[in-house]
């Protein structure tokens, strides 16, 4: 990745999660440079800049509703928002599809936000199936 591509990066991944702090973001980049086996895979906007990203973990513990383990697990999947709609983030997709078919892949999976309906709708157009719904929960108990 160049440096410029790096900036670019952090750029979305900000408009992607805004309520995750920069130290947060930062930390989360240097593991995914350093992981050996996920992927990073971005969207060139043919001026310089990015326009997209998709990052993918390979998750060996339970992934609700696949039947393998281990698993590619699509953690961050972005795009431009003036370039929405265009088929980059399937184009995206479609190749961390091809990079874990030639590693014996047989299924990926993702998530998304109950409320974000944009995310939702571009997993079922990409051919995703929606396994369950779920809140998660955490107690602060060092208080």
């Amino acid at each position: 990745m160049l440096a410029g591509d790096r900036a670019e990066w952090l750029r979305m991944r900000r408009e992607l999660w805004p309520a995750c702090s920069a130290e947060r973001h930062a930390l989360e980049m240097r593991e995914w440079a350093s992981q050996p086996d996920g992927a990073l895979l971005v969207a060139d906007a043919g001026d310089g800049g990015l326009c997209g990203f998709i990052e993918v973990s390979i998750r060996r513990d339970h992934v609700d509703g696949t039947t393998s383990s281990p698993v590619p697990y699509v953690e961050g999947w972005y795009v431009d928002g003036k370039r929405r709609g265009q088929g980059l983030g399937g184009q995206l997709l479609a190749a961390v599809e091809q990079w874990a078919r030639d590693r014996g892949f047989k299924e990926i999976a993702s998530d998304a936000e109950l409320e974000n309906r944009e995310s939702i709708a571009a997993h079922a157009a990409c051919g995703f199936t929606e396994t369950c719904r779920t809140v998660h929960f955490i107690k602060r108990i060092d208080l």
